[in-house]
C-alpha cells in the first residue's frame, strides 16, 4: 500500500508528532493512527456544529425578546444587535462582526438590510461567547439572559444567579470555539498545547482527555436542548465517537488502516422500502 505517498502530502513535522504519540514504527502504522484521528474528527465536528447552532439560535432567541417584550408583543427574530434598532450597543470585535454584515465594503449601511436569521446565521462563532461573557449591561440581564440559554441546567434558577457559574460555562463555549478551529485547521484532536507540556505523550492520555472534554460539551448542550444532545449521542455521530474513543479502536487502526472492521457497516436495506424512499416526489 502507498502509505510512505500518503505521508508525504502531509507535513513532516505533524507526521513526527503522530508517530510519538502513537509510538508508530511503521508507515503504515503512522497512516493507520492519522486515519483514526480523521474519523475521530468526523465524529467530533457534528457534535460541535451541533452545539454552535443551538447556542446562537438560543441567544438570538432570548436577546429578541428582551428587546421587544415591552411594549410587546415579544417577537423570537428581532434585529437586537443593531445598535439603530434594538435597545442595545454591541462593543469591540462582535460590534464589528456584526457592522461588517450590515455594511457594504465601504462600511455603508445596505440599502436592504439582511433578515436577522440570516445575519445571525452569518456571524462567527465567536460572538457568541463574547455576547454571554462582555456584552450584557447588568447583572439582571445576565441572570436573564443565561435562564433562557441555558434553561436545563439541574438548579437553573438558582445556579446563574452566580457570576462564577457563568463564567464556567462560557469556558466550555470558549472552549468548544478553540476545537472547532483547531479541527477546522486540520490540526490534530487534541487540545491545543497538550502535546508540549504532557510528560508522557501518550495516545492513551488523548482518549481520556478527548472523552472527558467531549462530557463537558455534550453536558452543556444537554443544559440548552437535552433531546438535542440526546439525538447528537444517539446518531452516527455519536456512536462513532464512542467506538473510536476505545483501546481496541486505536489498536485496529494501527494493525489494519483500511481493514473493512475500522470503519462503519451497514446492513443490506429491504429492497422494495429502498425502491420505494428514492422514489419519493
Amino acid at each position: 500500500m502507498p502509505y510512505p505517498t500518503f505521508l508525504d502530502t502531509l507535513s513532516a513535522p505533524r507526521m513526527g508528532v503522530y508517530k510519538r504519540v502513537f509510538r508508530t514504527q511503521t508507515p503504515e502504522e503512522t497512516s493507520g493512527a492519522v486515519l483514526w484521528a480523521q474519523s475521530m474528527t468526523v465524529a467530533l465536528q457534528a457534535l460541535i456544529h451541533t452545539f454552535e447552532v443551538v447556542l446562537r439560535n438560543r441567544v438570538h432567541v432570548t436577546m429578541s425578546r428582551q428587546d421587544t417584550e415591552t411594549p410587546g408583543p415579544a417577537v423570537d427574530s428581532f434585529a437586537w444587535y443593531d445598535y439603530l434598532q434594538g435597545s442595545r450597543q454591541l462593543q469591540g470585535e462582535t460590534f464589528a462582526k456584526v457592522e461588517a454584515v450590515l455594511c457594504d465594503k465601504n462600511k455603508i449601511r445596505l440599502s436592504t438590510l439582511p433578515s436577522p436569521d440570516r445575519v445571525i446565521a452569518s456571524l462567527p462563532f465567536g460572538v457568541w461567547p463574547n455576547i454571554l461573557d462582555a456584552q450584557l449591561p447588568t447583572p439582571k440581564v445576565e441572570v436573564r439572559t443565561f435562564l433562557d440559554v441555558f434553561p436545563h441546567h439541574p438548579t437553573a434558577k438558582f445556579h446563574w444567579k452566580h457570576r462564577a457559574n457563568q463564567k464556567a460555562a462560557v469556558a466550555v463555549v470558549k472552549d468548544v470555539r478553540a476545537w472547532r478551529n483547531r479541527l477546522s485547521h486540520c490540526k490534530p484532536v487534541w487540545t491545543e498545547g497538550w502535546f508540549r507540556s504532557s510528560v508522557n505523550q501518550h495516545w492513551t492520555e488523548v482518549l481520556n482527555r478527548l472523552t472527558s472534554r467531549r462530557a463537558e460539551a455534550l453536558e452543556v448542550l444537554g443544559w440548552m436542548c437535552p433531546k438535542t444532545a440526546a439525538v447528537y449521542k444517539g446518531g452516527f455521530a455519536g456512536r462513532l465517537f464512542d467506538a473510536l474513543a476505545t483501546d481496541a479502536a486505536v489498536f485496529a487502526h494501527i494493525q489494519q488502516p483500511l481493514a473493512a472492521g475500522t470503519g462503519p457497516v451497514y446492513a443490506a436495506a429491504n429492497p422494495a422500502a429502498l425502491a420505494a424512499y428514492k422514489a419519493r416526489p
